[in-house]
């Protein structure tokens, strides 16, 4: 049953704020598809995958396990002009000790100011209930389903996995309280430069850091690892919070089919795992083409086309302590971007560090980075 709340009753014109019952896929697919209907037409945008986003939100993938969220869409009484989700991760709030909640999967038309307020209203409404005191908007409920609205660069094709949001997405987020808490870097690396080169030249002169690529033979057993040391390097970045095997098993099993080995890394020194690290071609342009759908077809296309892109980056990257200053995660970059040499890319990118993070950035710009804030995320206290 459709739960439609109208916060003027006396005013026909008063936002209309409809709750979509976690149960009726129908419905869920249709919210998957409203950002497509408000923005689609952009050159940039990227529409959401609505099979797999649909049994997402309806709850039905390991990472909500120990989340509880509500889907809601504003209307203006004839039309839809905006949706969000509102989140609680329980693992989150536990890593974290704090009461915080997410609001994500944000999407508007333009000018439709009183639907999102009234949106936003409902959606805090309903995480006060759950007792949460701050709000992280957008965030999707883990990071792996995606964070940050972008803020800088709209007239540029943003590299996958990075999502291109239209300007006022951010401002109808500043309209309604919300703070620009926490910027992310991005950094454009030059594979030609001589600062890059002398990086490159002393990983070949270091001996002592073994890479590999993820061995898809033994493919869990690896990831195992490879959680584990996410799990660990990234437990005080604010975004993360430490993920299960069931979790990690659900994300990257999807990409197994269509991962290039060889840019998802693992590092070793003296035969102990000591750091991993994990890149995208730029997928956006084939992904865009297929209109949201992923069926057969999508799937064989990908197979044969994920090889062909002529942009890329290195989306994380994590050394154990004990490993730091022993050129692991050059070791691991530069093995990375030798990759994407050997496919012609002259220029790769470096995705995404929190302003915070002295010590990735810093990385970044002994590589010859340059970089700027190009995605935030924002928080308001309830």
């Amino acid at each position: 049953m459709k739960n439609i709340m109208v916060k003027n009753k006396t005013d026909p014109a008063a936002p209309r704020i409809e709750r979509i019952p976690l149960t009726d896929k129908k419905a869920i697919k249709r919210f998957v598809r409203l950002e497509d209907q408000f923005i689609g037409s952009r050159p940039f945008f990227v529409p959401e995958t609505t099979r797999e986003m649909t049994k997402r939100l309806a709850g039905l993938t390991p990472f909500y396990q120990e989340m509880d969220h509500a889907l809601f869409v504003a209307s203006d009484g004839s039309s839809e002009k905006a949706r969000c989700a509102a989140f609680i991760n329980r693992k989150y709030q536990k890593a974290k000790d704090e009461a915080i909640g997410f609001i994500g999967y944000f999407a508007a038309m333009p000018d439709a100011e009183l639907e999102v307020k009234a949106l936003l209203d409902a959606a805090e409404e309903w995480l006060q209930k759950e007792n949460v005191t701050r709000v992280i908007a957008p965030y999707n409920g883990t990071l792996f389903h995606g964070t940050g609205f972008l803020t800088a660069e709209f007239d540029k094709n943003p590299v996958f996995p990075f999502p291109w949001h239209p300007p006022y997405y951010q401002q109808y987020l500043r309209n309604a309280g919300y703070n620009p808490t926490y910027p992310f870097w991005f950094y454009t690396i030059d594979l030609l430069s001589e600062q890059y080169r002398a990086v490159e030249k002393r990983v070949l002169e270091n001996t002592s850091v073994k890479v590999r690529p993820i061995d898809k033979k033994n493919w869990d057993i690896d990831i195992e690892k490879y959680r584990e040391v996410l799990n660990e390097t990234f437990k005080a970045e604010w975004e993360y919070c430490p993920h299960t095997r069931e979790e990690f098993a659900s994300y990257f099993g999807a990409l197994k089919p269509i991962l290039d080995s060889r840019l998802m890394l693992l590092a070793e020194i003296d035969g102990e795992l000591a750091g991993v690290c994990q890149g995208f071609p730029d997928w956006g342009p084939m992904l865009r083409s297929f209109r949201g759908k992923f069926g057969l077809v999508e799937f064989v296309r990908m197979i044969f086309e994920k090889g062909r892109y002529d942009r890329g980056g290195l989306t994380w990257i994590g050394v154990l302590p004990k490993f730091r200053g022993r050129g692991v995660a050059q070791s691991l970059a530069v093995t990375l971007y030798r990759r994407f040499q050997e496919k012609g890319l002259k220029e790769v990118s470096y995705m995404c560090v929190n302003e915070s993070n002295r010590a990735s950035r810093s990385f970044a710009e002994a590589m010859g980075g340059t970089g700027r804030a190009l995605y935030h995320c924002y928080d308001k206290r309830l």
